[in-house]
């Protein structure tokens, strides 16, 4: 049997749909990693301050620190920079995944709608079969 339009249009609206919840996942994986990057480096300046803050931390350490300190905050600031870039993709594929389930639900209800038409049509030539069978046995209209 021949695939109808509606049927091949639903198929290609499931393959975009499950192109576009990869891709989804794939922005929530990379955000989370961002997130994560992001959470290491400023844990990272917590621990050298402990480090360098400790009462058994001599001069070089606290100078250690002091010279380490300007890396370890462009760390975070980039990591913070990757933090928005990435949350701003995930919203981007946030939107298409709308939009892709948007126009699969509107397939699905034109195929619906097409169904029910179908099965009104056949009722209806059930009936206009019943009717013609009636008039043909009892002469009525």
């Amino acid at each position: 049997m021949e695939r109808s339009p509606l049927e091949t249009l639903i198929a290609l609206r499931e393959q975009e749909l499950d192109l576009v919840e990869r891709r989804f996942a794939d922005a929530v994986a990379r955000e989370t990693a961002a997130e994560e990057r992001l959470n290491a480096a400023q844990e990272e300046i917590l621990s050298e301050q402990r480090l360098a803050s400790s009462p058994t931390a001599g001069d070089g350490a606290v100078e250690a620190f002091s010279r380490w300190l300007p890396s370890g905050r462009q760390a975070v600031v980039e990591a913070q920079a990757r933090c928005r870039e990435a949350a701003l993709d995930r919203e981007t594929v946030r939107s298409a995944l709308i939009a892709a389930r948007a126009a699969m639900e509107a397939v699905r209800t034109l195929r619906e709608e097409r169904k029910e038409e179908e099965r009104l049509e056949g009722l209806r030539k059930e009936q206009n079969v019943l009717d013609e069978l009636a008039v043909r046995q009892f002469g009525r209209t």
